[in-house]
């Protein structure tokens, strides 16, 4: 896989905004995603752009971390929290492996990019369901 397609599956790391019952807490979700979600579409496959993206990310993350979510939706907030420590982790892994011009290693790190990027799709999905019921 190449880096620039996960690149283009990380647009849909972005999470999406959480609504329903418990509109401050989707409020403040909303302020605490803005990093990812205000990603240049110019995003190539240099290391640097990944080590920006996993600064984001992991801001993104400390953002979140001091929201307090329903009580309903304690679990899937935390296992998301956790879901974006892996991704931050594996951007810092691209990056390197761009870094390094290492053909297999980049292929490795950009499809465990992929997977935790898909990961972190399926505990914002979940935290959506959990909080609007």
């Amino acid at each position: 896989m190449r880096l620039s397609s996960a690149v283009a599956l990380l647009v849909l790391l972005a999470p999406a905004a959480c609504g329903g019952s418990d509109s401050s807490f989707a409020e403040d979700y909303n302020q605490a995603v803005k990093p990812l979600s205000q990603l240049g579409e110019g995003m190539g496959a240099q290391a640097r752009e990944f080590d920006r993206l996993a600064r984001r990310t992991e801001r993104t993350r400390a953002n979140l971390s001091k929201l307090e979510p329903p009580d309903d939706a304690q679990d899937e907030f935390d296992n998301l929290l956790s879901e974006l420590d892996q991704v931050t982790d594996d951007l810092s892994a691209v990056a390197d492996a761009t870094r390094s011009k290492d053909i297999v290693k980049q292929r490795e790190a950009a499809e465990r990019l992929v997977r935790s990027s898909g990961e972190v799709q399926q505990a914002e999905a979940a935290l959506r369901q959990a909080v609007n019921g």
